[in-house]
């Protein structure tokens, strides 16, 4: 809980920097740095609070399985595709293929 508290805490504080900003350009590069952190830390503490928060009742060690599998292989594995999101090129790139699969 307490590494939770500092990052509220530190990002409190990011976010005031922030709008305090005049550079409209500025602000913008700096919400994007700050989004795709903000996603990779609550991907993390996310699963990790599921975890704790889970009934006794509803444990199940399947379940508890996979959530283990997610929280040590799946969330560090998209840890660099969320950091290279912002990146034009590679957006641009994901759009495309989602397009093709999806159309």
């Amino acid at each position: 809980m307490i590494t939770v508290l500092v990052i509220v805490v530190s990002y409190t504080y990011i976010l005031i920097t922030i709008l305090k900003m005049r550079s409209t350009e500025g602000r913008q590069k700096a919400f994007s740095t700050c989004t795709s952190h903000l996603t990779a830390v609550t991907l993390f503490y996310g699963t990790t609070t599921f975890i704790y928060v889970m009934p006794k009742s509803s444990y199940s060690t399947d379940q508890n399985k996979v959530l283990s599998v997610f929280y040590m292989v799946v969330i560090p594995m998209l840890n660099p595709l969320i950091y290279s999101l912002r990146n034009n090129e590679i957006k641009d790139a994901l759009k495309r293929h989602l397009k093709k699969i999806f159309s």
